[in-house]
């Protein structure tokens, strides 16, 4: 084991705290990483991390399962009461955590407010970016809180996701071009022969096409305005004759209004899983639940109002 006296207190991760506590509320690595969301080599390691921290074994392997060795068994109290004096010092904070998210735009528009009124006293700061994008920078500790549309692969060991929802795809276009069009669904050949507009963005001076998921390739189709947001997109739509196609959620408030009207697609309805994930070292367990109870209830609310 290392020497313990040349471990700094900064070197310990709280994440590895809270695994190796997992591994002593269930005596199992897979219980622990099913707790965690991790893998049990993950579990392996942060409990490795932790006993090189103080020098001394903690848990032993056996035919029962993980059990805790006589040292672990003096530290483990310890160790739960740091965590307990984390967690209180977090939620004591008199202004409130300054929590930074990243999102899509969309998501942020619809979903920002829900966080707030989950979190009264907390500072959100939001920055827009592309999902591959925002779970690189979730590598570099560049985020506290991601809504991801798509499931939670890519992230970090530390942080945990769940599932709060469902974000389904759909067509929309200005109540003129939805007359034009007549009732009931459209086919892919009809559409294809129709603008839309489309999703781009800038990355290191160059522009870049992005694929926003509509059944018919970009190749062919009629190409019209080209906007980075799919809120943008949708303004646009609203005020001229070209199709936006994109998540239905962001759309919300055009449809309400009867700025917009969604135009169902023969043979197609396609969702994909909203995904929040955190930090679990810089997120507590009573915030988190929190945030993910709130998203889980307006989502449900909104699908709810359009039956």
């Amino acid at each position: 084991m290392t020497d313990p006296s040349s471990r700094e207190t900064t070197d310990l991760r709280v994440a590895d705290l809270l695994t190796f506590l997992a591994v002593v509320r269930s005596s199992s690595l897979t219980a622990a990483a099913r707790e965690r969301k991790v893998t049990p080599s993950q579990v392996s390691k942060a409990i490795t991390r932790v006993e090189a921290h103080f020098g001394r074994k903690l848990v032993e392997r056996g035919s029962r399962g993980v059990v805790l060795s006589e040292a672990g068994r003096l530290l483990a109290p310890a160790l739960e009461a740091i965590v307990q004096q984390l967690e209180t010092a977090r939620a004591a904070s008199p202004d409130g955590a300054e929590i930074t998210l990243g999102a899509p735009s969309y998501l942020q528009t619809s979903l920002l407010p829900v966080l707030g009124f989950a979190a009264p006293t907390a500072r959100l700061r939001a920055f827009e970016l592309p999902p591959s994008l925002l779970r690189a920078n979730a590598q570099d500790d560049g985020f506290d809180i991601l809504l991801l549309p798509g499931g939670a692969d890519h992230l970090p060991p530390s942080w945990v996701a769940e599932k709060v929802g469902e974000i389904r795809r759909g067509l929309f276009a200005s109540p003129a071009l939805r007359a034009r069009l007549g009732k009931g669904p459209v086919s892919l050949e009809r559409l294809a022969a129709l603008p839309f507009v489309t999703p781009i963005f800038r990355q290191q001076g160059r522009v870049v096409p992005v694929d926003d998921d509509l059944p018919i390739p970009r190749a062919q189709r009629k190409i019209g305005h080209q906007v980075q947001t799919f809120l943008v997109g949708l303004e646009v739509a609203a005020q001229t004759e070209q199709l936006a196609f994109g998540p239905v959620i962001a759309a919300h408030r055009h449809v309400s209004s009867g700025a917009l009207i969604e135009i169902p697609i023969q043979g197609y309805d396609v969702s994909e899983p909203l995904t929040f994930a955190c930090s679990a070292d810089r997120i507590s367990a009573r915030l988190r639940s929190a945030f993910a109870n709130a998203l889980r209830a307006w989502m449900q609310d909104v699908s709810a109002s359009r039956r």
